[in-house]
């Protein structure tokens, strides 16, 4: 009789595959399950694992096989008499099963009686899955297009994964303890969030989590909780070092919780691809990984581990929505997932930037116009520095960068890290906002070394907002917002929302006198603004106040407030524009403030600004 002890396996799909394996049948493999405990009949795992305290379960397969007979069935492959090269190759078979086995040799009968084989399972990277959690989130997004109200609140679930429990030493903290239990996941499954519970699988219970850190540039976040007891017998997961990733064909399991489900999902696949890439939930390029196991909804935020070593290599973030496209899902690398951990506890994880525009040097006339040596220069040319940007007056367009933090740059803007070619915003993103970072560059056929101090990416239109609420100015009618890319999307996709905006957002950058883009947004029919419709004035850019610049809504705020309060002012005039067309709106001074209640009651509206700004006097005035 041949006994199986297993670790971390579903006992039921393994009694339910055994019958499948090559050989098997032409054996008479049987297979029965045994459980020890009714309780815990799915799920079996050793007893001195960690700290987890179900039942082990046992699996009896009666057969007629001599030794290594078994081991040929279970591994599914045809092999030769029993060896030492036998166990070899049962050890390289397919990890979901019978890569952590190995087969005791022992005598075959010569009658062909029964004999026993005991196949002791390894210490196997199922061990630490138990650290997987179901996250249960309710989410209440702001309305971008009528600022001042939110949308209906919704429900949504994700995934995490434990990795450090109260008391214990948190993940990239240099040996802090933390004072509450900490699950990593994605950013995305806890946006906007108002109400969190953490599960964990084959659990009935749920345990209150709010958020403690988050990025939502590349998708990360914690989620605290604070319960004494609620994870004392799930072992943390480990995380694999700083500057570890996967090679090309590794395997990978990606678990979470897709569609919902009680019990934890196990998938399988390879690494397909390591590069950087659009992250959806930010529209910031960083660094990724794809896998071709299935990433569906539900999986987001899970860990992905490694078969080998049973360590976090990533988490799982997007898949691919398009229908050409399967099996295509993208993780967060671990070097991105230390270096949040570590800008935590720094109090700034964000992700930094060199503040300028770059252009590739693939052209060899360019390179020769640049005074650049063949064979010698290698970089990316800046075509643009942005306003307000630590390399600004350091940096010139003009300049060539050829080495970042001493890696050199190739003429296609990629450079040689962690082993592998990636784009060169990878080697800046390894950093920290607050940094000083070497360059050496090229200025009129000049070497120079230069250093800069990192800081986050300025946008003239800003995307990737979460956990905010938009930011609205409403004066005579006129309500006025600030460009954002949450904004367009009103529209639903891109290409149908106004031209004229989805240029500012695309190629537009940050200017001394334009730090934002100030739309007027929707225009509130009442008497104090007849004549203006939205049909002719919606959506144009509010360029000057009394011929004063507007550079960002705030100064709109304060343009309009001084207009206003201003004894000597009779009139306020908005020049808008769209492109080089102009067109200008006119509003009475004297009945604004008295048009403003009657035109929020209408509406039923209940402030005229955002909570951004401070109150106006004149509107005080008026409310008391």
């Amino acid at each position: 009789m041949a006994t199986v002890r297993s670790s971390q396996f579903c006992v039921r799909k393994l009694v339910a595959q055994l019958p499948m394996m090559a050989g098997c049948e032409a054996a008479g493999l049987r297979a029965r399950t045994q459980p020890w405990d009714r309780n815990f009949e799915r799920l079996g795992r050793l007893e001195t694992n960690g700290n987890l305290k179900y039942s082990p379960m046992r699996v009896r397969a009666t057969t007629s096989l001599g030794s290594g007979g078994l081991a040929r069935a279970l591994s599914g492959v045809r092999m030769p008499a029993s060896s030492g090269w036998e166990r070899a190759q049962l050890q390289k078979s397919r990890p979901s099963f019978a890569a952590q086995a190995v087969a005791q040799d022992g005598a075959v009968d010569a009658d062909g009686e029964e004999s026993t084989d005991e196949i002791e399972f390894l210490p196997d990277v199922l061990a630490g899955y138990n650290a997987a959690v179901k996250i249960l989130v309710t989410e209440q997004s702001p309305d971008w297009i009528n600022p001042w109200q939110t949308r209906t609140a919704h429900r949504r679930m994700g995934s995490g994964v434990l990795i450090a429990r109260k008391g214990e030493p948190m993940p990239g903290s240099n040996g802090d303890i933390t004072d509450t239990h900490i699950v990593l996941t994605a950013a995305h499954v806890i946006a906007n969030s108002t109400f969190i519970q953490v599960q964990l699988s084959d659990s009935p219970d749920r345990h209150m989590g709010r958020v403690c850190a988050v990025l939502h540039e590349c998708d990360l976040a914690l989620i605290a909780i604070d319960e004494d007891n609620s994870f004392e017998d799930v072992t943390p997961m480990s995380l694999a070092k700083p500057g570890t990733l996967p090679s090309l064909r590794d395997k990978v399991h990606v678990l979470g919780f897709p569609v919902g489900g009680d019990e934890v999902s196990i998938t399988e696949g390879v690494v397909s691809r390591v590069e950087v890439q659009t992250y959806s939930h930010s529209h910031t390029r960083a660094l990724a990984v794809t896998v071709d196991a299935a990433v569906n909804s539900g999986n987001s935020g899970g860990p992905v581990v490694s078969t080998v070593t049973g360590e976090l290599i990533g988490i799982a973030f997007q898949g691919y929505a398009g229908s050409h496209v399967e099996n295509q899902g993208h993780m967060v690398p671990v070097p991105l997932v230390h270096h949040f951990l570590e800008g935590v506890a720094r109090g700034n994880p964000r992700l930094p930037s060199l503040g300028v525009h770059l252009q590739l040097l693939q052209s060899p006339v360019l390179r020769r116009s640049l005074k650049m040596r063949e064979g010698e220069h290698t970089g990316v040319l800046i075509s643009r520095v942005d306003t307000g940007a630590s390399s600004r007056g350091v940096l010139f367009p003009g300049d060539v960068v050829m080495r970042i933090d001493g890696l050199p740059i190739a003429n296609d803007g990629s450079c040689v890290l962690y082993h592998r070619r990636l784009a060169l915003i990878s080697n800046v993103q390894r950093r920290f906002v607050g940094d000083k970072v070497p360059l050496q560059i090229l200025r009129n056929g000049e070497e120079m070394e230069v250093e800069i101090t990192l800081a986050p990416p300025s946008l003239l239109v800003p995307r990737g907002q979460y956990d905010v609420r938009p930011p609205f100015l409403l004066v005579g009618g006129l309500l006025f917002q600030p460009l954002s890319l949450e904004f367009l999307q009103s529209w639903g996709d891109l290409k149908d929302a106004p031209v004229h905006l989805v240029e500012e957002y695309y190629s537009s950058a940050v200017e001394e006198e334009r730090r934002e883009v100030v739309c007027l947004t929707q225009v509130l029919q009442d008497e104090v603004n007849l004549g203006y419709f939205w049909e002719s004035i919606g959506l144009e850019v509010v360029t000057h106040v009394n011929d004063q610049p507007v550079a960002s809504i705030q100064r709109l705020v304060e343009l309009l407030d001084d207009a206003i309060n201003a004894a000597d002012q009779e009139f306020v005039t908005l020049k808008l524009g769209r492109g080089r067309v102009p067109q200008c709106v006119v509003l009475e001074v004297a009945k604004l403030a008295e048009a403003d209640l009657r035109i929020r009651t209408r509406y039923n509206i209940p402030k005229p600004r955002s909570d951004h700004f401070m109150p106006a006097k004149w509107l005080e005035e008026l409310d008391a």
